[in-house]
């Protein structure tokens, strides 16, 4: 979106409006590309490489992470209810070949070449945990069997997000064909969702002897951190009128976003970061969500969000969230340190930067050599069945699959 845009968007049921009129949710949304999605990849890749690269007390990686959830779930349920409404049914069939197709083929490369350079080099690859790699099961191996060394197994435990999302996107779909037409219920199941989520890891942090990394590792304790960015794309798709009061405030809704982010940060009561903390962050983001697509104010914060430097970096956030810890762990492994936050902050400085490019340059080779060819193969399978616009549905072209505007580090 051009500044000029950005200038010129108006209040609910004007021309060119901002916020679209009551039924169809903004304008913004409603197009093949969402302005600014890029820019929060970029943001949130960076908060990962910040915090896993030593810097971890000022920005913390999990942070970037529940980012990654939160717009996963806001992109891909904008874009099943848009097919839901445009062709009257979800296409299961092509919306899971299409989510295999985005996830895999960078994931398996990943997999496979780290699991033979381990091999080469003589570390033990067990092969329960190669296939907990490539089956979407990382996060549960890691909380049963434990987290293993690199001496007895390989370096990709980063996946145990990917397997938090495919398991929430195995049981999603499915209810948005149950419920979706039904908006008020749908409403108000993803409200209980979020309500659950927050007591059950209050129930396994006080009440059960479960590993300590499981409410921020295990499906069951974090599907509401995708959960939240469902609930918001169903309020903007099926309720807009209910945040029409939000477009002269936008500012004070970043406001309020930054302070709950802050205060999720600032908090480190253990039980408070084990449970809450989440929820606070749910809250933080659909904050911020509401402030950048149904403000006037987000308008101009969408224009940053749309630098060419950000959008390229957002593109490369699956690579990089993938790769990340391989240069570091080669530096580190020179230096003799067994962890980034270890390092003086002067070797700090330098080895971050330098293990950014290397993590750059190779999502850029993961980007071109699989995720490209994988995208031309995955563009065939878009939703089956006939477009009905009614009076109420857009009718210029809004039908991207979900890879094409899909988050990275496993987000669609």
């Amino acid at each position: 979106m051009s500044t000029a845009c950005a200038r010129h968007e108006r209040p609910a049921g004007t021309a060119a409006t901002g916020t679209a009129p009551t039924g169809t949710g903004p304008a913004v949304l409603q197009g093949s590309h969402i302005p600014g999605l890029d820019g929060v990849r970029a943001i949130s890749i960076l908060c990962v490489l910040a915090g896993h690269y030593g810097f971890g007390r000022v920005v913390p990686g999990g942070l970037g992470v529940t980012i990654f959830f939160f717009l996963s779930g806001f992109l891909i349920t904008t874009l099943l209810l848009r097919e839901q409404q445009r062709t009257g049914g979800i296409d299961l069939r092509n919306f899971y070949i299409r989510r295999a197709l985005r996830l895999t083929p960078e994931m398996a490369a990943f997999v496979l070449i780290i699991a033979g350079v381990a091999w080469v080099q003589g570390y033990l690859i067990r092969p329960v945990e190669l296939i907990a790699a490539l089956f979407y099961f990382t996060n549960y191996y890691h909380l049963t069997v434990g987290m293993c060394g690199y001496d007895a197994c390989a370096g990709w435990h980063m996946l145990w997000s990917l397997a938090v999302e495919e398991h929430f996107y195995l049981v999603f779909p499915l209810a948005l064909i149950l419920i979706g037409p039904r908006p008020r219920l749908l409403f108000a199941a993803l409200s209980g969702v979020l309500v659950l989520g927050l007591v059950w890891r209050l129930i396994v942090v006080l009440g059960l002897s479960l590993d300590p990394d499981w409410t921020y590792k295990a499906s069951d304790a974090r599907l509401d951190s995708i959960a939240y960015g469902c609930w918001l794309a169903v309020v903007f798709a099926r309720f807009p009128e209910r945040l029409r009061w939000a477009w002269r405030h936008g500012q004070v809704l970043f406001a309020v976003a930054a302070a709950l982010l802050l205060a999720s940060l600032a908090l480190r009561h253990p039980v408070f970061r084990e449970t809450a903390r989440y929820s606070l962050q749910g809250l933080a983001l659909a904050s911020a969500f509401v402030a950048l697509y149904g403000s006037e104010a987000g308008g101009r914060v969408r224009t940053a969000l749309e630098r060419p430097a950000l959008v390229r970096l957002g593109r490369l956030s699956y690579g990089a969230y993938l790769w990340h810890f391989v240069p570091l762990d080669i530096v580190l492994r020179q230096l003799g340190v067994a962890q980034a936050a270890l390092l003086p902050l002067h070797l700090k400085l330098v080895v971050a930067p330098l293990a950014g490019l290397a993590t750059v340059g190779l999502a850029y080779l993961s980007y071109r050599l699989i995720a490209q060819p994988a995208a031309g193969l995955r563009h065939r399978f878009g939703p089956r069945g006939r477009s009905a616009p009614t009076p109420s549905q857009p009718t210029h072209r809004d039908s991207a699959p979900e890879g094409a505007m899909s988050p990275a580090a496993g987000r669609s």
